[in-house]
């Protein structure tokens, strides 16, 4: 009677890791293989990625204009963008949460060279190359958004992004007012 009594709890606890580790990859999505595979499609995954990229790429480059900008045109800009921007990843955060959806930990390659030619410069040259890097930036802000907002497959980044519309839109159109640098030799758009 002990023989198989103690074969079977044997059993059990060789099994018992192997099961345990099989429901937390299925219950919590804990790796990001998983989350991925289970909580976003590639579309969704590709426009989460690019939007968190854009809108954290904002938050700095605002930072940055915050800091070396001589005019009160870009400074006023500048505010904005990071409070505009930092109010639009407070929205997205319990949407990431709530799906379990992964966003990136640092900005792309794309992301950090723009922000690391805004820090290398000063004066009329920062706000020419701040003010090219928001219009170029916004416009593909908004084509994204739009995009994801008609299209996308998770229904609150669908919201999020939709909402969000009308604040990049407003900032492409002010970033075009921003007044031309002393090296403003780009056509306008």
């Amino acid at each position: 009677m002990r023989k198989p009594l103690l074969a079977g709890a044997m059993a059990l606890a060789l099994l018992a890791p192997s099961y345990a580790l099989a429901a937390s990859g299925t219950k919590s999505g804990s790796t990001a293989t998983m989350t991925r595979s289970n909580r976003a499609d590639a579309t969704t995954q590709n426009f989460l990625d690019k939007a968190w990229n854009i809108n954290n790429f904002e938050i700095q480059a605002g930072r940055e204009a915050q800091n070396k900008a001589n005019t009160q045109e870009f400074l006023d800009y500048a505010r904005r963008i990071v409070r505009d921007h930092t109010n639009m990843d407070n929205e997205l955060k319990p949407i990431v949460q709530q799906d379990r959806l992964n966003v990136p930990n640092a900005l792309d390659k794309e992301h950090q060279n723009l922000l690391q030619q805004l820090s290398s410069m000063t004066g009329a040259r920062f706000e020419e190359r701040f003010r090219t890097q928001q219009i170029d930036g916004h416009e593909k802000a908004v084509k994204l958004f739009e995009s994801y907002a008609k299209n996308g497959q998770n229904p609150e980044l669908k919201r999020w992004a939709h909402s969000a519309i009308p604040t990049l839109e407003n900032h492409l159109r002010d970033a075009k007012a921003l007044p031309r640098g002393a090296q403003g030799t780009h056509a306008e758009r």
